[in-house]
């Protein structure tokens, strides 16, 4: 009966109305030439990865602070709570492999990629119309949106990989539905897929926080259809793997000393003394994030707006317009593929998730790219279904499709291009090239303070994750806000954490000029110090002639 089902909902519709049309040409020719074209994309996919591969890190820290915590994890036996442990656990194995190469924890990243290309095509194989399927896994392999996360140590890639895997799974279990099974036989024939499902489902909550909806999406689309024993195994299933994991991870590293839920309801993620939101400020956020991600990242990241991330450029006319479209293409999928209609309720409940859970203030792209690929989907097959009631509107979608993936390869080719000249540098040993000098002077510094200072001392790092990486391992001491201005506090905050030296980088405010705006967190705090104590402080090092790094030792 399941294989019925999917024969069916692979076949295009209507196809007695279009049996001369473009678009079921090209699935026939697709669907004859599956694997070909399948193997082709992803030796595609893995060639952008190889060309877009990035041996930095980046700037905002948040990748390199997993490597660190995967480190913390190995050797000091701290569990990564914050920010999830799932991927700083799983890069602890690579950590243990080839210590802090960076390159070498990179290509895990690239691996993930692989294995989220591979497990998608799985996935939809035989689900959805073979056009709709090949557009998604051009679209993941080209993207360089996408690719970008290929070769970084953030969670992105990882967790598009298990999320891949949980949507493989429960199409599984989707397949295996027979309306005459009573609760012992759904159990019985299928617990093997159920057990995975658990473990999978656990494994993605706890690789973002934001991941809590994941869950909620899956009984949606099950109540939805009316498969209410589903609904509830798939319930069941997850509490009892969480609460296991729960368990074994306290019993050996003790109790959750972060508070994800607290650091989504305040308003400002770094100033908890700003508070919380209340019930109003959270929907003013939720339509805040839901114009940003809606009508300036997705569309950016479709390659359909050339923008910057400017709050200026958000349109939310475009974003209704949108949301309106999605509708009626989740009502398509509703009666028209059920694996389309899984995705796009699941889709949906991951950007509520994020559109909730987000700060307004954050307007990284990378928070939505997690949905993209469903979203482009989702919009993809609506416009394909559409475009069957007439020969010259699936000649135009076709032409549009064709016109997208150029712009894609254009763009992904031109930036491949420019990175070709930093991957050669960085591989060949010049661990800096590519970085502005402000960022250069500074990870300099940071590698003199593990070659020069005395292992035991104790430095204040504006980023001490990236710090950490360029020192070999050595542990710095993060500053990441002005905690007083006053000279006499700022001393006995930093003689209780033991700190005996401070760097003070230049580190530009606009990453792309340097128009003398630096980021001034240490300057403050040490400028009340020099005036009141100037006793008390010693230029140590200095590096570079111009956006100079400078070392301090503080004598208390």
């Amino acid at each position: 009966m399941a294989k019925k089902e999917i024969k069916q909902s692979t076949a295009p519709m209507n196809s007695k109305k279009i049996n001369a049309g473009i678009v079921l040409k090209l699935d026939e020719w697709l669907e004859k030439h599956d694997k070909k074209v399948f193997y082709f994309l992803l030796l595609c996919s893995t060639i952008i990865s190889l060309l877009l591969f990035d041996a930095k890190v980046s700037e905002g820290g948040d990748d390199s602070s997993y490597i660190q915590r995967a480190w913390d994890f190995l050797y000091e036996g701290k569990y990564p709570y914050f920010q999830g442990p799932g991927y700083p656990v799983v890069l602890s194995v690579f950590v243990k492999l080839f210590g802090l190469d960076l390159i070498a924890l990179k290509f895990f990243s690239l691996l993930c990629q692989f294995g989220f290309v591979w497990f998608t095509y799985k996935a939809f194989h035989k689900r959805i119309p073979f056009l709709v399927l090949f557009a998604l896994i051009s679209f993941i392999s080209f993207n360089h949106f996408i690719q970008y996360y290929s070769s970084q140590t953030f969670t992105e890639s990882f967790f598009l990989l298990i999320q891949s895997l949980c949507i493989y799974v429960t199409f599984k279990i989707i397949d295996a539905i027979k309306e005459d099974e009573t609760w012992m036989e759904v159990i019985k024939n299928n617990y093997l897929k159920w057990l995975f499902f658990g473990l999978l489902f656990v494994l993605l909550s706890i690789s973002k926080s934001i991941a809590f909806v994941a869950i909620p999406g899956v009984l949606l689309y099950f109540i939805l259809k009316k498969h209410f024993k589903q609904a509830i195994f798939a319930l069941l299933f997850f509490i009892a793997v969480r609460l296991i994991y729960q368990l074994i991870v306290t019993a050996f590293f003790g109790e959750n000393n972060t508070d994800q839920m607290e650091m989504m309801l305040r308003k400002d993620l770094y100033k908890p003394q700003g508070g919380h939101e209340d019930f109003g400020g959270m929907v003013d956020r939720f339509f805040f994030n839901f114009n940003t991600y809606i009508s300036l990242h997705m569309y950016r990241l479709f390659n359909l707006r050339n923008v910057n991330t400017d709050a200026s450029k958000i349109i939310p006319a475009l974003s209704f317009i949108t949301t309106v479209v999605l509708s009626i293409f989740v009502f398509f999928s509703y009666k028209r593929n059920k694996y389309i209609f899984f995705s796009s309720i699941y889709m949906i409940a991951l950007c509520g998730g994020i559109f909730l859970g987000v700060q307004a203030n954050n307007m990284q792209d990378r928070l939505i790219i997690i949905a993209i690929p469903l979203m482009f989907l989702v919009f993809f097959f609506g416009f394909y279904e559409l475009s069957k009631q007439a020969s010259m509107a699936q000649l135009s979608f076709v032409t549009i499709a064709i016109i997208m993936l150029c712009v894609t390869l254009f763009k992904t080719g031109s930036i491949a291009q420019k990175n070709t000249t930093a991957l050669k540098k960085n591989m060949s040993g010049d661990i800096y090239y590519g970085y502005t000098k402000d960022w250069e002077n500074f990870l300099r510094m940071s590698k003199y303070c593990s070659d020069s200072l005395p292992d035991s001392s104790q430095v204040v790092s504006r980023k001490p994750s990236m710090s950490f990486l360029y020192a070999n391992g050595k542990k710095f001491v993060g500053q990441f806000i002005v905690t007083s201005t006053d000279a006499d506090t700022v001393l006995a905050g930093w003689e209780k954490q033991s700190v005996d030296y401070v760097i003070v980088a230049s580190l530009r405010m606009n990453p792309a000029k340097n128009n003398g705006r630096v980021v001034n967190t240490l300057h403050r705090m040490l400028q009340p110090i020099a005036q009141k104590y100037p006793q008390k402080l010693r230029l140590v090092k200095s590096i570079g002639e111009t956006e100079k790094c400078e070392l301090y030792e503080i004598k208390y």
